[in-house]
C-alpha cells in the first residue's frame, strides 16, 4: 500500500467526532463518520476502510459487538478501541478479538497520532493492496479470506503490474511486454491480452461470489484493477 490508507472512526458524541477527524484528515485518503454501531458496520460493509477506530460504548451496537462482526468478514484488519476507565473490564473480554490497540478517554492527541501511523506505517511495510472487502494482493499472491487463489503465471504477471498502479489505467502495450516478456509482441498478442483478462476476471467472480468483474477495460485508456 502506498496510497494514504482510509479509516472509519466510529465514536456517538459529535463534538469529538469531529474535532478528532479533522486531526487526522491529513494521514488518510478518507475518513468515514459514524454516530453509532450500526451506521459504522453500514459504513465498513460499503467502503470497506484500511484501519478502524471505534468507540467500545456505543448506542445500536457496541463497539464489542461490532469488532466481533468484522473480525469473521475481516480477521486481520487494524482496529483500535476508544474506552473510558469505567469499561476497561469489558476490554478484558476482547482478548480473542485481535484488537490492535486501545486509547482511554479522553484521548491524548500526540497518542493518537503514534498508534494510528504505527499501524500506517505497518500496512505500508507489509504492502498490500486491499481490492475488495478480504481481498488483497502481497505482491506475489491474491489472498481471499486468507486463502490464497490459484493463479497461472501469466495471470500472477497481469496481478502484479496492474496491483503496483491500482485505479489507473495501463495501455494494451504496457500489458503485453510484461506478461509476454519473453516473446516478440506481434498482432496476436493483443487477443491473446483480451482473452487472459476475460478467463481472470471470470475466475475471480465465481471466487467471489461477485457480479462484477475486479479489471475494468476503458476503449480509450486500457485496463485497470478496481479497488473498493
Amino acid at each position: 500500500m502506498t496510497q494514504k490508507p482510509s479509516l472509519l472512526y466510529a465514536e456517538d458524541d459529535q463534538e469529538s467526532r469531529e474535532n478528532y477527524a479533522f486531526i487526522l484528515k491529513e494521514y488518510f485518503s478518507d475518513i468515514y463518520l459514524a454516530s453509532n454501531g450500526k451506521e459504522a458496520l453500514i459504513l465498513f460493509e460499503e467502503h470497506q476502510p484500511d484501519i478502524l477506530l471505534l468507540d467500545i460504548s456505543m448506542p445500536l451496537l457496541n463497539g464489542l459487538d461490532l469488532v466481533e462482526i468484522i473480525r469473521k468478514r475481516s480477521p486481520d484488519i487494524p482496529i483500535v478501541m476508544l474506552t473510558a476507565h469505567s469499561d476497561r473490564e469489558k476490554l478484558l473480554q476482547a482478548v480473542n478479538l485481535k484488537l490492535d490497540g486501545y486509547l482511554l478517554k479522553p484521548i491524548d492527541v500526540v497518542q493518537l497520532k503514534e498508534t494510528l501511523l504505527a499501524l500506517i506505517k505497518r500496512l505500508n511495510t507489509e504492502d498490500l493492496v486491499r481490492l475488495r472487502q478480504d481481498l488483497v494482493w502481497n505482491q506475489q499472491d491474491l489472498i481471499y479470506r486468507k486463502r490464497i487463489l490459484k493463479l497461472t503465471k501469466k495471470e500472477r504477471l497481469l496481478m502484479q503490474i496492474l496491483c503496483d498502479h491500482p485505479g489507473e489505467y495501463l495501455s494494451h502495450d504496457t500489458l503485453i511486454i510484461h506478461i509476454w516478456n519473453d516473446e516478440f509482441p506481434d498482432h496476436t498478442h493483443n487477443k491473446k491480452l483480451v482473452q487472459l483478462i476475460y478467463r481472470l476476471n471470470k475466475k475471480l467472480a465465481k471466487e467471489l461470489s461477485s457480479e462484477t468483474y475486479l479489471i475494468e477495460n476503458s476503449y480509450t485508456h486500457g485496463y485497470r484493477v478496481s479497488c473498493r
